[in-house]
């Protein structure tokens, strides 16, 4: 079994490639960039992008010139895979594979242990042994852990691995897991019970939990509000005075076990879907200009990749364990922003006919059906895709792409449908909406926050300058609006 780029499943949109030439260039870059380039372009954590960037691109049917310059824009920056002579010493084996965990200057080993190991016993072996085995995340390996940790990088990697089905793209996310240092351990309950059949009918919904997150006493955002202070303080704030135990019970609310059946997992998955897009493009406040917040944001770069996770994974009790791995971290970051609260009808206000500021001189010529001026004619989404393929933030398109996604499989859900959007009220039959805004709320949320994406962040690709950086004020707290 050789481990190479090549890429043998297509992207979950597959929107089609300028030439014949896409493909065998993408994979010749994504083999450039796995070989010479450290996960981290910064000692400080900072992760390198641009294989996410080329196959977000590829994906949304980038042409091959354009995918060269991304891939120069992005390489100019990057550290090599030995940031210094002495990391090429380091030797990972089956017998010493968790020494090095959680050291950046091991990246370059590790990524050659697990090429060999997925070379050797193949994908789903390599999965079991170095990520779902109880060797794999007992006594401080964690490595489910470290998997979602860095504002879940590693799993974002791994995840295009799987999707593309890159066995060099899993090797080396498999790595980036392997050199971070698993992020806030105490909120996560993986444990084997989910080995064990359960009742999941009790459980809550996503929106309930954040329902319950939002009234909670011990979950208030730490104050007073420091718009200083760096994401590694707001994470460990958010884990302070008892809130690390408080997480985890509300995330035993959320249940899955290795019992569901395929629909209920699909079900699950929805859920974060939705409640990502809310956390991101519903967390403005009514009359002020919009925020989107930059970590809000990889929930939903992130939870694309919860689908080709699941068709890879063949036992069910690791489906269940990707999830409890995955929605503490959902708690966390909203606690980490200062625990925003979602507006529905917020989102809802943006147009579900979202157009770039210059329209390109639409017209109905002679003979056409319908005047693509108006907007009960439109189809919004050519330009969507259009104009971020050239957005220079690969998070830009890696936002747009996870909402093409879920308006394609969620798109026609009718106002109240979403998972969760109702609650009964306790001891009646009486249901409520669970947010202010859910009874409304339908699935043209993610074309309003795809144009909301674009509005905020540029239409590059139609004349708009890109806009430099995405909201870091951790929106949530009152303060940071003042």
């Amino acid at each position: 079994m050789n481990v190479t780029s090549t890429l043998k499943r297509t992207g979950v949109l597959n929107l089609p490639v300028a030439n014949h030439a896409s493909k065998c260039l993408v994979e010749t870059l994504l083999a450039k960039d796995a070989n010479e380039h450290h996960c981290y372009f910064r000692s400080a954590g900072l992760h390198n992008h641009l294989s996410h960037h080329l196959l977000a691109a590829y994906d949304l049917g980038a042409a091959p010139n354009l995918l060269r310059k991304i891939y120069d824009k992005e390489a100019a920056y990057q550290r090599p895979i030995y940031v210094e002579e002495k990391d090429r010493d380091i030797v990972i084996t089956e017998n010493n594979w968790t020494k090095h965990l959680g050291n950046q200057h091991a990246y370059g080993a590790y990524l050659k242990f697990f090429t060999e190991r997925i070379s050797h016993i193949g994908v789903h072996r390599t999965f079991e042994q170095y990520l779902f085995d109880k060797t794999a995340n007992d006594n401080g390996v964690n490595m489910l852990i470290r998997l979602v940790s860095g504002a879940v990088h590693p799993f974002i990697h791994v995840g295009y691995g799987i999707e593309f089905e890159s066995d060099l793209i899993i090797a080396a996310g498999l790595a980036q897991a392997a050199i971070h240092v698993p992020q806030t351990p105490e909120i996560f309950d993986l444990g084997a019970e989910a080995e064990t059949a359960g009742d999941t009918t009790n459980g809550l919904t996503l929106l309930e939990i954040l329902r319950e997150v939002y009234d909670s006493d011990i979950l208030k955002p730490v104050m007073p509000y420091d718009p200083n202070a760096l994401v590694n303080a707001r994470l460990k704030a958010a884990v302070s005075e008892g809130r690390e135990e408080e997480i985890k019970r509300m995330c035993s609310k959320f249940v899955v076990d290795a019992t569901l059946s395929s629909a209920e997992f699909d079900a699950k998955i929805q859920e974060c879907f939705w409640t990502a897009t809310l956390l991101l493009c519903a967390t403005g406040r009514q009359g002020r200009e919009p925020r989107l917040d930059f970590f809000l944001m990889h929930l939903v770069t992130s939870s694309l990749f919860l689908p080709s996770y699941f068709r890879f994974l063949q036992n069910p009790s690791h489906k269940a364990s990707l999830l409890k791995a995955y929605i503490p971290v959902m708690l966390l970051y909203i606690l980490a922003r200062g625990r925003p609260r979602i507006d529905p009808d917020l989102l809802m206000s943006y147009k579900s006919t979202p157009r770039p500021p210059v329209h390109l001189g639409l017209a109905a010529g002679k003979g056409a059906i319908g005047d693509p001026n108006n907007d009960l004619n439109y189809n919004p989404w050519p330009p969507i895709v259009g104009s971020v393929l050239h957005a220079p933030d690969s998070h830009v398109l890696k936002a747009i792409r996870s909402l093409i996604y879920a308006a394609k499989k969620y798109g026609d859900v009718p106002p109240g449908g979403a998972i969760g959007s109702f609650k009964t009220v306790s001891g009646t039959d009486t249901k409520t909406e669970t947010h202010k805004g859910t009874a409304k709320m339908d699935g043209t949320i993610f074309v309003r926050a795809a144009g909301m994406v674009l509005d905020y962040m540029g239409w590059v690709g139609h004349g708009q300058a890109a806009r430099d950086d995405w909201d870091r004020s951790a929106l949530g707290w009152d303060d940071a609006w003042n």
